[in-house]
């Protein structure tokens, strides 16, 4: 530890402490004096959901949290939306039963770094939001070499956590194995830098993809040529990559997030569709056809005799 402030200058502007203290230590007296005296602290706390009112709760903070006065307490979960867990998103607050919010630990560090920013982020009113995972690198100071890197703390913000711990590793978009302060890091650039995430609303996709299957249709109604088959199926592939290619150019661009999947499955399924439709008329015109012949066979018959 540093003999004193002037030898060894330290002033962060946030110290997120990514750490929950479960259980008493020996000297903890001297952390817990520290984090009373550090200003602009955020402390980590984990939030459980209650299914019931859908609500949240703290489940586990540092012991001696009743001691804090001034502290903020902010929330270190990772909402996922997925079966596999891979974190993408995050949420900015939770709700609890008293209608209080509490804030995501990014949240709560973002607002001491620049509350005009963090209060236009909320403007969004999205109950959940994507980490923009940019290539970015965060400079990472170990306990050891924090006395002699001191000076590049000033006017930083710093955040405190494990970062090879295994219990901590989750999984992100790039990379297989990511540590949780690392996910955060990433989390406060998003709210910091106003590179958000636009999502389309599930109608608006739906919309797209409902136009693309009528023209598609449309289209295979109109063609009468022979090749009409491999020409549609050509079409049909075209579409497919000209969507993959407009979903990634708005989503590279202009951080735009449009859910091609339904276009994708009205693509196959109308054409698939239009293909059934073509079949069963051509074997109904068929039977038609062949119905016709009959009788007129049987008639030419009876007039023979």
């Amino acid at each position: 530890m540093p003999k004193s402030s002037k030898q060894y200058p330290c002033s962060p502007r946030t110290v997120g402490l990514d750490v929950v203290f479960a259980e008493p230590k020996e000297h903890d007296s001297r952390l817990i004096e520290a984090i009373k005296n550090c200003p602009n602290l955020v402390l980590a706390v984990s939030v459980e959901a209650d299914s019931a009112t859908k609500t949240f709760h703290i489940d586990e903070s540092s012991y001696f949290t009743p001691e804090l006065e001034n502290v903020e307490l902010a929330a270190i979960n990772f909402p996922t939306g997925s079966n596999n867990r891979t974190i993408r998103e995050f949420k900015p607050d939770y709700i609890t039963a008293d209608e209080k919010r509490i804030p995501s630990f990014a949240l709560a560090t973002s607002r001491k770094q620049s509350g005009e920013i963090v209060d236009r982020f909320m403007k969004r009113g999205n109950d959940l939001e994507f980490i923009t995972y940019y290539s970015r690198i965060f400079k990472t100071i170990s306990p050891e070499e924090l006395a002699d890197r001191a000076e590049e703390l000033i006017d930083k913000i710093v955040l405190i956590g494990a970062a090879n711990d295994p219990y901590d590793l989750h999984v992100t978009p790039v990379s297989a194995a990511m540590s949780g302060i690392n996910i955060h890091a990433y989390t406060v650039a998003t709210i910091l830098s106003g590179r958000y995430f636009y999502q389309l609303h599930r109608y608006t996709n739906w919309a797209i993809a409902f136009i693309s299957c009528f023209i598609v249709i449309m289209i295979s109604l109109m063609i009468n040529i022979g090749v009409k088959g491999l020409l549609m199926r050509i079409i049909q592939v075209t579409l497919l990559y000209l969507t993959i290619r407009l979903g990634y150019y708005f989503f590279i661009e202009h951080n735009i997030i449009i859910n091609f999947s339904y276009s994708l499955m009205m693509l196959t399924f109308g054409l698939f569709a239009g293909d059934i439709w073509i079949g069963m008329t051509t074997i109904i015109t068929w039977i038609y056809n062949k119905i016709n012949h009959i009788r007129e066979s049987r008639t030419e018959n009876i007039y023979t005799q």
